[in-house]
C-alpha cells in the first residue's frame, strides 16, 4: 500500500467492514465447484444478509411463483446464478452505513449498474461473469473511503467531475492516487483473491497493465456506460467513447457494440430492494 493511501485509511473513520462469513461467501460463490448446501448454511449465519436476501427474492423483480420463507428455499428457487448475485450484493451493501454529504443510495444504484454491465460483457466475451459482477460491484468502493477520509477533497473532486473533467485525472491530481487504487487496497484488506483484486486495480486504465486483464476491460466499459447514462448521453455519444483497443481485448467489435448497445442500456440489476 502506498504511503498516501495508507494515510487515507488511517484518516477514515468507520472503514467499511465485512464479516468473515461474508468474505468466505464471496470467495466461495466465485468457486466453480461451489457447495450450495454450505452456501445456504453460511448465509443463515448472517441475520442481516438473510433478511436482505429474503426481502429481495420475494420482491416483484424476481417474480417467483411463491413466497420464499427460508434461505434453503431461496437456493432451490433462485438457482446458483441469481443466488450468487443476491448474496454478494447483500454482503457488500451491508458493509457501509450512512455517510454525510454523500448520496449512498445513488452510489449503490450506480454500483449495481456497473456490476450488471460488467457481467453481461463478460458473458459475451466468454469470461467468468461472476467474477466480473463482483469486481464491478467492488470497483468504486474507493470513492466511499475518500469521502470518509478526505471529505473536502472528495467534494472538490465531485465538483470538477460535474464540470466535465475525468475522474481518474482529477483524483490523481488532487490525491496522487485513484479511487480504483483504494478499492483494490480495501479488497486486499478484506482478503479477497487476486482474481478480484487485479481487475479492480486495473479497471481505470486497463490497457496500461501487463498483462492486460480482460475482466478489467469489462469493468472499464461498465463504468464508462454507467457514467454516460448518468450524463444522459445518447447511444451514439456513448459509442463514440468506446476505444477500439479495449474492444479487441474482449474479442468484440465495433459492430457488436452498435448492434447490442440498446440491449445493454436496458439491462436492469433487479437489486434495488436491497436498499429498502
Amino acid at each position: 500500500m502506498s504511503a498516501k493511501i495508507n494515510k487515507l485509511f488511517s484518516q477514515a473513520n468507520n472503514i467499511p467492514q465485512i464479516s468473515e462469513v461474508i468474505r468466505v461467501l464471496i470467495n466461495q460463490l466465485n468457486d466453480p465447484d461451489i457447495d450450495l448446501k454450505q452456501v445456504a448454511r453460511n448465509v443463515e449465519k448472517e441475520q442481516l444478509i438473510s433478511v436482505k436476501v429474503l426481502r429481495l427474492v420475494n420482491s416483484a423483480s424476481f417474480g417467483l411463483p411463491k413466497k420464499v420463507a427460508s434461505i434453503k428455499d431461496a437456493v432451490v428457487l433462485l438457482g446458483i446464478g441469481k443466488l450468487k448475485t443476491v448474496v454478494i450484493a447483500s454482503g457488500i451493501v451491508s458493509s457501509v452505513s450512512k455517510i454525510d454529504n454523500f448520496d449512498l443510495n445513488q452510489f449503490w444504484l450506480d454500483s449495481f449498474s456497473i456490476a450488471t454491465y460488467a457481467k453481461w460483457l463478460a458473458n459475451e466475451s466468454g469470461l467468468n461473469a461472476d467474477i466480473a459482477f463482483t469486481a464491478g460491484l467492488l470497483s468504486t468502493l474507493g470513492t466511499i473511503l475518500i469521502h470518509l477520509g478526505q471529505e473536502k477533497a472528495a467534494l472538490d473532486i465531485e465538483r470538477l467531475i460535474k464540470q466535465g473533467h475525468g475522474r481518474l485525472y482529477v483524483e490523481k491530481m488532487r490525491l496522487g492516487f485513484t479511487s480504483q487504487d483504494v478499492s483494490a487496497e480495501l479488497c486486499k484488506l478484506w482478503k479477497f483473491s487476486d482474481a478480484l483484486v487485479i481487475p479492480i486495480a486495473q479497471c481505470g486504465e486497463p490497457l496500461l497493465a501487463d498483462p492486460v486483464s480482460k475482466i478489467a476491460c469489462s469493468v472499464f466499459f461498465a463504468q464508462l456506460i454507467t457514467g454516460s447514462k448518468a450524463m444522459q448521453l445518447t447511444e451514439e455519444e456513448i459509442l463514440s467513447l468506446i476505444f477500439a483497443e479495449n474492444i479487441k481485448v474482449l474479442g468484440l467489435s465495433d459492430t457488436f457494440f452498435k448492434e447490442k448497445m440498446t440491449e445493454l442500456l436496458t439491462l436492469e440489476s433487479g437489486l434495488e430492494a436491497l436498499l429498502g
